[in-house]
């Protein structure tokens, strides 16, 4: 594939992740809702993370070694901070996920064996 036509894809790819983060955006910055599985004002934002985990998850398995998942704790942080702040959340629970994470943490054991514990309740102390 020529390297004008991955830099276009890329590109549009960008795009479409942005747009679909600012079309989430009005929620910054709102109260947490009363029902845990709804997600209010942020359904764009969440519908990447919604789709991995039902389609490519499930396919790949599951392999990440924090609990919740990163694609929970995505989740959560655009239940608790909108869109915007929970998007950049949880991709700095993706940069440390399995990293430094494991020797600051203490293990938990689940079904899937030893994981280690990292709510979103443990960060929210940068967005107050």
């Amino acid at each position: 594939m020529p390297l004008t036509m991955i830099r276009t894809t890329m590109k549009r790819i960008f795009i479409l992740v942005l747009v679909s983060l600012l079309m989430g955006c009005a929620s910054v910055g709102s109260p947490r809702p009363t029902d845990p599985n709804r997600i209010d004002g942020s359904p764009l934002a969440a519908a990447p993370v919604i789709f991995f985990q039902r389609f490519l998850s499930r396919a790949d398995g599951h392999r990440c070694p924090m609990t919740p998942s990163c694609s929970n704790y995505a989740l959560d942080a655009i239940r608790r901070h909108g869109a915007l702040i929970g998007y950049i959340m949880a991709c700095d629970r993706l940069m440390r996920c399995g990293r430094d994470e494991l020797s600051l943490s203490a293990p938990t054991m689940t079904h899937d064996g030893p994981r280690w514990q990292d709510p979103v309740t443990d960060n929210d102390f940068w967005w107050r």
